[in-house]
């Protein structure tokens, strides 16, 4: 089946989000003498996670994000702290993650010359989410990008996928590909929009939900596109 349009996910697709956030939260844990050794930063790493997961399912509120993460975190610790001085400066620190994922660049390049339409869609805050677009090179590939903040909704929601098409010259669905690495929020989603899905699963987990396409490196894509 040939496609016009690819929505990328960002975050550890495009954007390789854990080297990110491992450089963010040891930064942050260091300035504020916490706890900064690899069981910390796991710890961390899974709390976030459970926040935007608990996000997508809308259990929880977006703002609640930012702080709780962090309140929970330090009371692993058995710490207090100035959450919101931690988490504004997390933010800071995760914006300067500029770091891409294997082959992004030359994916993207390749996907570029190819004609596709290409649009940016993610679930992250939007000023972390521009800093590292522009910061890393990225940006010059996309055609459009859609951050969740902006839309007022966010994957896996199908209202997300159709502000996306709302905004957009395609319309047909059965032209639109949506890469990514989350079952729960890219997999799902298109399970949700009617939209086809490709996997990125590098770890070879096992699948939660069925994607048309699964592939291990980005450069698989050109098997498929």
């Amino acid at each position: 089946m040939s496609y016009k349009v690819l929505f990328l996910d960002l975050d550890n697709t495009i954007l390789d989000f854990n080297k990110a956030e491992e450089n963010a939260i040891k930064r942050v844990l260091k300035k504020y003498d916490l706890p900064c050794d690899k069981e910390a930063c796991e710890a961390y790493s899974r709390i976030n996670r459970s926040f935007w997961e608990r996000f997508e399912k809308k259990e929880i509120k977006r703002e609640e994000i930012f702080e709780g993460r962090f309140k929970t975190l330090l009371s692993c610790f058995n710490e207090e702290r100035n959450t919101k001085a931690i988490a504004d400066d997390y933010c800071r620190f995760l914006s300067e993650g500029y770091f891409t994922v294997d082959g992004a660049i030359d994916i993207l390049s390749y996907l570029k010359n190819r004609g596709y339409y290409l649009c940016a869609t993610t679930n992250g805050a939007a000023s972390t989410q521009y800093s590292r677009i522009e910061n890393s090179g990225i940006k010059p590939f996309f055609d459009e990008i859609f951050v969740s903040e902006e839309t007022g909704f966010q994957k896996p929601e199908r209202q997300y996928f159709d502000f996306v098409l709302k905004n957009i010259p395609e319309k047909d669905r059965s032209q639109v590909l949506i890469i990514g690495d989350s079952q729960s929020s890219d997999i799902l989603g298109g399970i949700n929009s009617g939209i086809d899905t490709c996997w990125f699963n590098p770890d070879g987990l096992k699948p939660k939900y069925k994607s048309k396409f699964e592939i291990k490196a980005l450069e698989e894509l050109r098997n498929i596109l």
